[in-house]
């Protein structure tokens, strides 16, 4: 993982006790990006686990450039094990998951709203520093 993936995903940690699917949580994700001038696309969709056949559906996620994507709630559904994606990754490193969608438009959703969403945990993102840094991989 670059260091900017990395920092990323510690800087999104406060949001994993959000108690929010992940339509939600992209959406929360998406706004905070956005703010900060990183592009992304968000997903809407289905994840597959090849190996148990469990799909689950609908499913949001983003994507980054560079094939790199971001998904913090897929364990919720498919389990917490180690060769399931969570964070920040590439979806090359995660055979065991395909993921399905197509392009999804969030809408800007004021500083109030992602506080009420998250219990408060979108005061505790950090991302000003990323954008540079984003850019510049």
């Amino acid at each position: 993982m670059s260091d900017w993936h990395d920092e990323l995903e510690f800087a999104l940690l406060p949001l994993e006790d959000a108690k929010i699917d992940s339509d939600c949580m992209t959406s929360v994700i998406s706004n905070a990006l956005r703010e900060h001038g990183i592009f992304h696309q968000c997903r809407i969709g289905c994840a597959e686990d090849r190996l148990s056949r469990m799909v689950t559906a609908p499913h949001c996620w983003i994507e980054l450039e560079q094939g790199w994507c971001i998904d913090i709630r897929l364990r919720q559904w498919l389990g917490d094990e180690d060769d399931l994606p969570h964070g920040g990754f590439q979806p090359s490193n995660y055979p065991r998951v395909r993921y399905q969608g197509s392009a999804w438009l969030i809408p800007h959703l004021g500083a109030g709203d992602l506080r009420a969403m998250t219990n408060d945990a979108y005061d505790k993102v950090k991302l000003p520093w990323l954008a540079g840094r984003a850019r510049a991989a």
